[in-house]
């Protein structure tokens, strides 16, 4: 098998992980007794997701109907990113370098802004991963969210992103 090396490749496929957790934590994440917070999506969904989006159907089953907390849900992404990427899709060395990288590390903070801003619009109905993407990507093409991602590239100040110490 023939594994990439492909830097910019992989973080593309990092950040769809990390979008389609976000997305899942958006829609599914309910209060329990005892203010603990679980995954719960419905079987429909979970259909929908395995017809749509097969490869990440996987990090939907292995979240669902449990609980969950920033810890746990980064844990559980970065597990699923090191197991279907890290060796598997990519070579070994690829990885370490994607969450070191400066394009993921905007990228998924250009992503939360988004996220924190349409967050009241994307509440008012349940929207589909593919649904939420269309949104995001069409946000993304504006000359305003290129410009501010132009000024975070050129300040070269880091804006943070997920940290995957598994995956490393």
């Amino acid at each position: 098998m023939i594994r990439s090396v492909s830097v910019k490749n992989a973080v593309k496929d990092a950040l769809e992980i990390f979008q389609f957790d976000q997305w899942l934590r958006f829609y599914f994440v309910e209060q329990k007794e005892e203010d603990e917070l679980w995954v719960e999506v419905p079987d429909d969904v979970m259909a929908q997701i395995k017809k749509d989006h097969p490869a990440l159907h996987r990090l939907a089953d292995l979240v669902n109907n449990a609980k969950t907390d920033y810890k746990r849900a980064q844990e559980n992404v970065c597990a699923y990113v090191g197991a279907r990427l890290d060796g598997q899709k990519y070579e070994a060395t690829v990885l370490p370098q994607v969450f070191d990288n400066a394009t993921f590390k905007v990228e998924m903070y250009v992503f939360n802004v988004w996220l924190k801003m349409h967050e009241p619009h994307l509440d008012e109905e349940y929207m589909n991963f593919e649904g939420w993407m269309e949104m995001y990507e069409g946000w993304n093409s504006m000359d305003e969210v290129k410009e501010y991602r132009a000024k975070l590239v050129q300040s070269g100040t880091d804006p943070g992103s997920p940290a995957c110490d598994t995956a490393q």
